[in-house]
């Protein structure tokens, strides 16, 4: 097993183990990977925990995880060389390559709209119902066994298409779609041209699209997925639908040449696999995938995410096959990026990881720049039992993901809502829900000397030590 790289600070190296740690431990991973790369070089990787239980081998910094659809920037860069080799152009419809989109009602879909996922095509769940079957979990009996399955479900779902609006609809089989492309273009299977035009002038050698090879890997991940509350182990995911769209497996040391790459402009030590121009048309803010509760988005190039952080552009990519998951990402002003990977799911997922690992080498606390981590500190201060003068009404707040469950009781009645956070903003403590007859009820929460207060519609409560 290859030696850990420490080059950061040892209070930085100490502060960024702890928070990984932590997040191994409280989301029960069996193992995990980190790389930090700054400077054109890796200044930090490691593993954490075991990347197999049963012989309690450790995860490194070169153990193979399942990427997911970080795969998804992969085959994107792939599109982008053929549009400098002038085989194709973004604004080409993909029916004049593929047929499976033919018969879609509205304009043609072109390749842009699929690397966006703006084409209108609101998801067809074949990626889950793979996932789902070749993990080990329930299957779901869809057809989807072979080439033609996978055509006849995706014609079946074209009626499905939504025109009025320009929506962002997360569409994996598109990106398969964008593989076929590849394939019909290149005359060679996707997985092929991946390996011999992006991971080998990268030197990833050991990044593959074959499960079988990594499980023949001296330092391959065992997969594992969480069942009732246990930890179980399963079998990767492994089809051609899936390859394309998430089908890639790495290491965060061989995703560290990626990210160099990227942050050098298409080149890697004296070789140039993409333009820079167009390298840099990947990182357009082409469309929006969501935005968060103070307004802030998360924007979508082609095949990457890009959204605000530390005062700079962090452009990344998550990635989950539900037994792995991970992140690639970078700042790309500061110019350091960061890869995470773990083997299974997990609550907190890579990708909120990733950035606070960033947030935590700039010396920031997390939860000022993560939603997920500042809204998780804002829940988990005023969780817990209230009751009002004398003890008449009775409360419990509980978290619920993104929002608080509040349950109200009396000897008379009990009733339970579900409450809205007004902001991101960690010491910020007002909420909302809505009543029954369309009105707005505020909630509001107070940190006071003798603990915390909340008032309700003609309730104020205060917590019990």
């Amino acid at each position: 097993m290859t030696e850990p790289i420490h080059e950061l600070p040892d209070e930085t190296r100490r502060e960024l183990e702890s928070f990984v740690t932590d997040w191994v431990t409280d989301d029960e991973i069996p193992g995990a990977s980190v790389a930090i790369v700054r400077d054109d070089r890796i200044v930090y990787a490691d593993g954490f925990g075991a990347r197999d239980l049963r012989d309690n081998a450790p995860a490194s910094r070169d153990t193979l995880y399942g990427i997911g659809s970080c795969t998804k920037s992969f085959t994107a860069l792939s599109v982008m060389q053929l549009v400098g080799s002038g085989d194709v152009d973004p604004a080409d419809p993909i029916s004049e390559y593929v047929p499976y989109l033919d018969s879609v009602e509205g304009e043609p879909i072109t390749i842009h709209e699929l690397m966006t996922h703006t084409s209108g095509m609101p998801s067809d769940g074949s990626a889950v119902v793979l996932i789902a079957r070749l993990m080990g979990a329930d299957p779901i009996e869809v057809p989807l066994s072979s080439e033609q399955d996978f055509r006849r479900h995706l014609e079946g779902s074209l009626p499905e298409r939504v025109l009025e609006d320009d929506r962002f609809f997360y569409y994996n089989s598109g990106f398969t779609v964008l593989g076929h492309l590849v394939e019909e273009v290149t005359g060679r299977a996707f997985p092929e041209y991946v390996e011999a035009e992006v991971l080998d002038p990268l030197g990833m050698d050991r990044s593959t699209f074959s499960a079988d090879a990594v499980a023949a890997d001296d330092d391959g991940l065992t997969p594992y997925y969480t069942d009732d509350g246990a930890t179980v182990e399963g079998e990767f995911p492994d089809d051609g639908n899936l390859h394309a769209p998430g089908g890639l497996l790495s290491s965060v040391t061989e995703l560290s040449a990626y990210l160099r790459m990227n942050m050098n402009g298409g080149r890697y030590e004296g070789t140039e696999l993409l333009d820079p121009e167009l390298l840099a048309r990947m990182y357009e803010r082409h469309s929006t995938r969501r935005t968060t509760l103070d307004g802030s988005r998360e924007d979508y190039g082609y095949g990457w995410m890009i959204s605000d952080l530390l005062g700079d552009t962090l452009v990344g990519h998550g990635g989950s096959v539900g037994v792995s998951n991970a992140f690639v990402g970078f700042l790309e002003e500061a110019e350091i990026g960061v890869a995470v990977a773990c083997n299974t799911s997990t609550e907190t997922h890579p990708m909120f990881v990733g950035p606070a690992l960033l947030s935590l080498l700039d010396g920031t606390d997390p939860a000022e720049t993560v939603p997920i981590f500042a809204l998780r500190e804002k829940l988990g201060a005023v969780t817990g039992e209230y009751e009002s003068y004398r003890g008449i009404q009775s409360a419990t707040v509980d978290r619920r993901g993104g929002m608080l469950e509040l349950t109200l009781s009396t000897e008379l009645s009990s009733q339970t809502y579900q409450l809205v956070p007004e902001s991101l903003d960690p010491t910020e403590y007002l909420f909302y829900t809505v009543a029954e007859s369309g009105h707005r009820i505020p909630v509001e929460f107070r940190r006071e000397d003798d603990g915390l207060s909340m008032t309700i519609q003609r309730w104020r409560l205060h917590s019990r030590e």
